[in-house]
């Protein structure tokens, strides 16, 4: 059953490590508050954890969190997540494509140069 929902459950995750960084929390932080191990809690947020996440669980996170458990299981913008995060990355990779573009320019531009110098 984990694998049929595996995005989603991975997307949780993502979730709950977004809104602990926005709180300025440590996983060690996050998970002693709420009473589990460290590693536990870094297999939660990248949706990992070899056994399901309990609803109580969830509530102690979202409560730690200070934020609303809906709003952390919210999967209604996942698909619109997807779609940002795809359009994110496509203008990462065109940013990294330009600076490529220009990092060539210069250095035809420094082997012009050096070139010019031996002339003269």
């Amino acid at each position: 059953m984990k694998d049929k929902y595996q995005k989603q459950i991975q997307y949780i995750g993502l979730r709950i490590a977004y809104f602990r960084k926005m709180r300025d929390m440590t996983q060690v932080k996050l998970a002693e508050k709420v009473g589990i191990n460290k590693n536990y809690l870094s297999q939660i947020e990248s949706g990992s954890a070899n056994k399901a996440i309990s609803l109580p669980l969830l509530i102690q996170i979202s409560e730690a969190l200070d934020i609303e458990l809906s709003v952390l299981v919210d999967l209604t913008d996942w698909d619109k997540s997807k779609k940002d995060i795809r359009k994110q990355l496509d203008e990462i990779r065109r940013i990294f494509n330009d600076a490529k573009q220009l990092n060539a320019d210069i250095d035809s531009i420094m082997a012009e140069m050096a070139e010019f110098d031996k002339k003269f």
